[in-house]
């Protein structure tokens, strides 16, 4: 089956999802960049978004930036999380499962690349292969069954940037 309905030569904008009031987003990385923008998409359409990011400050920062756009009403919150520390990502999956009682997509969108140097995690983990992959495997993991329950859906949000070290 095909449609034309897709992206076409008019575009797409976000008015095209509907409703999402009653919905429950995950976005990792959602401070900056695609997952705020992602974040700003879903608020616009009425839904709950739970930005999971390592850094308080920006994340605050973030929210209030969200809050005068859509107004206080907004439902963003933030969750720490480091995808560099496994035991973060435990606490912070353990704080979801403790607030969040259904979850309609969990957006694994956070990471880093072009790292100067080799970089190790705590875990001892090479740092890019540590926060973009094991990290958010982890995170899947531990949330699985609550988006399971949700009949909801994991996004992993991927790159093409591979092709800039193939010779």
């Amino acid at each position: 089956m095909t449609t034309k309905k897709q992206f076409g030569p008019k575009g797409w904008t976000p008015e095209q999802l509907g409703s999402l009031t009653g919905k429950t987003y995950l976005i990792t990385g959602a401070n900056a960049g695609a997952g705020f923008e992602a974040t700003r998409v879903f608020l616009s359409r009425g839904a709950e978004v739970v930005m999971m990011n390592r850094n308080a400050d920006k994340s605050t920062a973030a929210i209030a930036t969200l809050k005068q756009e859509f107004g206080s009403d907004a439902d963003v919150t933030f969750v720490r999380m480091d995808l560099a520390v496994l035991d973060s990502v435990r606490e912070a999956a353990a704080e979801v499962m403790e607030k969040v009682p259904h979850i309609d997509a969990l957006i694994c969108n956070a990471a880093i690349a072009q790292v100067a140097k080799q970089e190790i995690t705590v875990d001892g983990f090479e740092s890019q292969l540590g926060v973009n992959h094991f990290g958010h495997f982890l995170l899947c993991g531990l949330l699985f069954e609550r988006v399971e329950e949700s009949e909801g859906r994991i996004v992993v949000v991927g790159s093409n940037a591979y092709k800039m070290g193939q010779k």
